[in-house]
């Protein structure tokens, strides 16, 4: 009973913060310092996007060359601070193309020249995004790693502090605190499981064999994308929901359609991808945030219901997370531990 207080306390504290956690205006986040994240930071300086913000664990990153380095961690909690206290101007540009928002146009070239545009890089491994998105959430965030970021960060984003031992040495404090307390996991099934495997089978029925391009049990993960084996998406298209102008064919559900059906018959949760320019997409804040929130609920309510005997079974502790846009997708199992 204890630990299932600890818990709940741990969970609801979690939430409380993040509820009261800001998300900063016209402030674009970067998950990547190589060739896709320096080509949306050109893009990004070429329509005076306010202010930009790149990481990569790679303190050489090409993105380097085209934006101000941040030193230490204290300069990044300090500008952090500033663009969360100070709002930008009302009319500050985003991507034309950023969630399929209609967004005024500026008019003449001197308005756009007053827009201070600033590019900022850190040296970050992914594993630190609690402590930056602790700081304020991004209005956009463009992942541009070769992982599926939003899975890849999730179990960070809902680690737990360690539950406080009885006479515990300083030392023994401290590593907990650096482990901490994982409430999910991926859901990575052996080939000889039959069960787990029957189970990843049937969730794999839920969609059109077409557009998987790849499973992976082994993995926890589906790949979906209408375009097949061998074809290259151009980065101009935009990606209309009803049909692929590139290779031809209909497209009777956009593959977030496709996955929203999966939430009939799974928990899960969908991070949508948003068309911010040619060929590159991003997350908005305030779906990440609220996603995250309900996945925190989520626990909640598992923990409150956990001691009836009813989640014996993996397959009943498991929920997905997904990215997804009209075109492509990706998909994770995880699992309640």
């Amino acid at each position: 009973m204890e630990k299932r207080e600890y818990k709940e306390s741990a969970i609801n504290e979690k939430i409380n913060r993040l509820e009261k956690t800001q998300v900063i205006k016209n402030y674009y986040l970067v998950l990547g310092g190589g060739k896709i994240g320096t080509d949306f930071l050109q893009y990004a300086r070429k329509n005076k996007f306010p202010f930009v913000l790149i990481i990569d664990r790679d303190e050489n990153a090409p993105a380097t060359s085209d934006a101000e380095i941040i030193k230490t961690e204290d300069d990044l909690v300090n500008l952090l601070k500033i663009k969360a206290s100070a709002p930008f101007h009302a009319e500050a540009p985003k991507s034309p193309g950023a969630a399929g928002e209609n967004e005024r146009e500026y008019e003449g070239e001197s308005k756009r020249e007053s827009i201070e545009s600033k590019a900022y890089f850190y040296k970050m491994d992914l594993d630190n995004i609690p402590f930056l998105l602790s700081l304020g959430i991004p209005e956009y965030i463009i992942p541009a790693v070769p992982c599926h970021a939003v899975a890849y960060m999730l179990s960070g984003l809902l680690k737990l502090p360690p539950e406080p031992g009885k006479n515990e040495k300083p030392e023994e404090a401290q590593g907990k605190i650096q482990k901490g307390n994982n409430p999910v996991t991926e859901l990575l099934i052996k080939p000889e499981d039959e069960r787990l495997i029957s189970f990843f089978e049937k969730l794999a029925a839920s969609f059109p064999e077409a557009v998987i391009t790849g499973r992976y049990p082994e993995y926890g993960m589906l790949f979906f994308s209408y375009a097949r084996e061998g074809e290259i998406c151009p980065d101009g298209c935009p990606g209309p929901e009803d049909r692929c102008p590139t290779f031809g064919r209909k497209k009777p559900e956009t593959i977030t359609e496709y996955t929203r059906e999966l939430r009939r018959n799974l928990p899960g949760w969908i991070f949508e991808s948003h068309q911010m320019k040619p060929g590159t997409g991003g997350l908005k804040g305030r779906e990440l945030r609220q996603n995250l929130l309900e996945i925190l609920e989520f626990l909640n309510e598992f923990n409150a219901t956990a001691g009836r005997g009813r989640f014996e079974n993996i397959e009943d502790r498991t929920f997905f997370i997904a990215t997804t846009c009209t075109c492509h997708g990706v998909l994770n199992l995880f699992y309640i531990t």
